[in-house]
């Protein structure tokens, strides 16, 4: 019968090299003369394709597997057509593809994860603000990385391997300067995804959700804070008039009163009250490090220098009186300018906005016998998790001394 004319055909794209080097792989389906292509994720290097055998001439792992996909391929889009052909049914070549890239799974990453964020969303009470932000970041993260790897906008989950989960993990620790703990988090956000994904029969090879499980083991670490001393020099060390200025003030503001960098960027003269002894305090509802559901509100009075601060900065932004307290930075800017500050105070510690806040935790308050519980209620914990890390890390601190 003329309808049941089939022939399948792969080529490359000589004269469309993709950024590696490599051409793209084409397949391209005809019957009866009518006939419709598509690439098919793949690319080789022009020397290694052999024209006449539409497969690789290659003798490594990758031209094995690449030439094992190819018969893949050819076997689903013949069986696609015999099926069609007892059935009676004249399928077109596009009709193919679309039937055989179905049965594929073409079920792509970053459509999928953006599409469970979107899910968790939509249902408050499934992920906190903060966590559902970082699966938001980790989403732009990925779609980096998948551009540089394969120089595509998006892949399907049967494309991801172990060479990918070694390039994320790398880009997140070498390119985004993140610590190991801070890398784990975002990869084990990948990981769920993937698991999602495994759950779903998206994805069979299980390997990279193996990989992705050793990679987010974290080590256990101990917050950084500055002592009496080192805090004093930070307070009494000039710094040129504006950024840096700024940038220092905002600073010692935190380590005198535990405000994470949210809380200082978003402190505003409505979180102050005075109390019947005449006690200035900031008082505001802390999302982060509460569940999902907990009102974890922060009281905190304000020592002299705090005070003083604050009222250095009154009125600093006229067109928005009621506005934030401090003129604050990004975090990326303001950790940025305090590296120039810890140079200039001579002191070798890495100055960020965490740890003024852990300077607050460990130096002005557990170390003056500050009790745990109305320390945690300063910072706004709804447990003594972090509480028993400061604990531990002024143990150390005190057995080095």
């Amino acid at each position: 019968m003329k309808g049941n004319t089939l022939n399948v055909m792969f080529f490359i794209l000589k004269n469309k090299l993709l950024k590696n080097g490599e051409a793209p792989v084409v397949l391209r389906v005809t019957i009866n003369g009518q006939r419709d292509e598509i690439r098919i994720q793949r690319s080789i290097s022009v020397e290694l394709w052999d024209n006449a055998k539409m497969r690789s001439k290659g003798r490594g792992r990758s031209s094995a597997e690449l030439n094992m996909y190819l018969e893949t391929l050819k076997d689903r889009i013949y069986v696609i057509h015999r099926n069609s052909v007892y059935d009676g049914e004249r399928l077109t070549p596009k009709k193919i593809l679309d039937i055989l890239y179905a049965r594929e799974g073409r079920h792509l990453v970053l459509k999928a994860m953006k599409e469970c964020i979107d899910g968790w969303a939509a249902s408050p009470g499934d992920l906190h603000p903060a966590t559902l932000a970082r699966y938001n970041r980790c989403c732009g993260l990925v779609e980096t990385v998948i551009r540089d790897v394969y120089n595509k906008e998006d892949v399907a989950f049967s494309e991801l391997d172990k060479k990918f989960i070694t390039a994320f993990e790398r880009y997140l620790k070498e390119t985004c300067g993140l610590a190991r703990n801070t890398a784990a988090k975002y990869l084990e956000c990948f990981r769920k995804v993937l698991k999602v994904a495994q759950h779903k029969g998206w994805m069979e090879d299980g390997r990279c959700l193996e990989e992705l499980g050793r990679l987010c083991v974290k080590e256990e670490t101990f917050p950084s804070f500055l002592d009496w001393d080192e805090l004093r020099t930070v307070m009494e060390t000039d710094m040129p008039a504006g950024r840096l200025e700024r940038v220092k003030d905002v600073f010692v503001f935190c380590a005198l009163t535990g405000l994470s960098y949210q809380g200082i960027s978003t402190l505003c003269p409505s979180h102050l009250f005075r109390d019947d002894e005449g006690t200035l305090w900031i008082c505001r509802t802390r999302a982060e490090g509460a569940e999902v559901g907990d009102s974890c509100t922060s009281r905190v009075p304000l020592l002299k220098p705090a005070m003083v601060l604050l009222e250095k900065y009154r009125g600093w932004n006229p067109m928005n009186p009621e506005g934030p307290c401090f003129p604050v930075p990004s975090v990326q800017k303001m950790n940025e300018y305090l590296k120039e500050v810890s140079v200039l105070c001579r002191i070798s510690k890495r100055l960020t906005t965490q740890m003024a806040r852990n300077t607050f935790a460990a130096t002005v308050t557990l170390a003056n016998r500050i009790p745990k519980e109305h320390v945690g209620e300063m910072l706004g914990y709804s447990s003594d998790y972090m509480l028993r890390h400061y604990t531990q890390a002024l143990e150390r601190n005190s057995q080095k001394a």
